[in-house]
């Protein structure tokens, strides 16, 4: 199913009218379990969604939603794009590579969460790098199809560096983390919440993990995003409204007690250790939530100027047939009143 930019824009003026952006009133959702898949497997990162089935801050708009996880973002968006699930988190680069290749059938983002991206190089110990050009002669593992390994080469280009510079070797990620661990590589690209506490778990001190992240080397978007299928935006606009509404909820909620958001999420997943989940969400609310555009403007804002030049190099990196626009990936009609959006307190 395809939509115009007239038919999505079309139900941002219906919301209000549908009483839904408050506290709305019976869904078609009721009664009914809405399959939701996270970016990951579950754990600290994602916790704040568990936290909100599990409290009851989705219960009260009447979404029934069941939090399940996943390999990873590709895997969330061809759940979601197959109707498997109704909606999910995923990271947007991920989705905009889908999107390039299936455009009438990829989600669209509906609402922005971590408004500063986690893709970063990370290496351990020794002089911190502070741009690509500090990493020139390095081996650097990754994964060998991820959307950001892809990126790269541009990035490069756009810094004034080549393929060359620096060896890329693909790896397994079920193992990239352990192979700088044991010096098989000199750096990881990865997600730094992800990576950053996989080798606190194995004994690095944190401080000793250094971190370069790609919105410091030309990529300038936010990273993980609610999305829904098109299918439920055309056919259900008032749940996703009140989707983003639990969702933005949620993360407030997240933010104001992390030690509760753990518990729920400790509570699907005994084996996590608590205090390690508490500074992993912690560090994400402070590095890639607390940035001075949500402070501004709420969850969910994306300046379109803010995404042009990044959109063109993903083009590139993606060989898409045409470069896509904010609007082709993000409909941002479901996003709740800026009040709700300001979670930051």
């Amino acid at each position: 199913m395809t939509m115009n930019r007239r038919q999505l824009l079309g139900y941002g003026a219906a919301l209000p009218a549908l009483g839904l952006l408050g506290m709305p009133g019976p869904l078609r959702a009721q009664g009914r379990q809405l399959p939701f898949s996270l970016d990951f497997r579950i754990y600290g990162g994602n916790g704040p969604f568990l936290h909100g089935a599990a409290s009851g801050i989705f219960g009260e708009l009447g979404i029934n939603a069941h939090m399940e996880g996943a390999s990873g973002s590709a895997e969330s968006i061809r759940r979601v794009a197959t109707g498997s699930h109704m909606f999910g988190y995923a990271d947007i680069m991920t989705l905009i590579e889908f999107t390039g290749a299936n455009p009438n059938e990829a989600p669209k983002l509906i609402m922005p969460i971590l408004d500063r991206s986690p893709a970063s190089i990370m290496t351990i110990g020794g002089e911190p790098p502070t741009s690509l050009e500090d990493l020139r002669g390095k081996r650097i593992g990754v994964a060998a199809n991820s959307a950001a390994t892809k990126i790269l080469p541009g990035m490069l280009r756009i810094n004034g560096m080549s393929e060359d510079d620096i060896e890329f070797i693909a790896v397994d990620v079920r193992i990239r983390d352990t192979m700088l661990l044991q010096r098989e590589v000199d750096g990881v690209v990865g997600f730094d919440y992800t990576s950053v506490f996989n080798f606190v778990e194995s004994g690095i001190p944190r401080e000793d993990v250094n971190v370069l992240y790609f919105a410091d080397s030309g990529f300038d978007l936010p990273a993980n995003s609610l999305i829904a299928s098109q299918r439920m935006i055309a056919e259900e606009p008032e749940l996703c409204a009140a989707v983003a509404l639990a969702v933005a909820r949620s993360w407030r909620a997240a933010v104001e007690d992390v030690e509760a958001t753990v518990a729920s999420t400790v509570a699907r997943e005994p084996l996590l250790r608590h205090a390690v989940e508490v500074e992993r969400l912690q560090y994400i609310l402070d590095t890639h939530i607390g940035t001075d555009s949500v402070r501004e403007n709420g969850l969910g804002y994306i300046a379109p100027e803010r995404a042009d030049a990044t959109l063109t190099l993903m083009a590139e990196a993606f060989e898409m047939e045409r470069r896509l626009e904010l609007e082709d990936f993000f409909v941002d009609s479901f996003l709740p009143p800026q009040e709700e959006r300001m979670i930051l307190g």
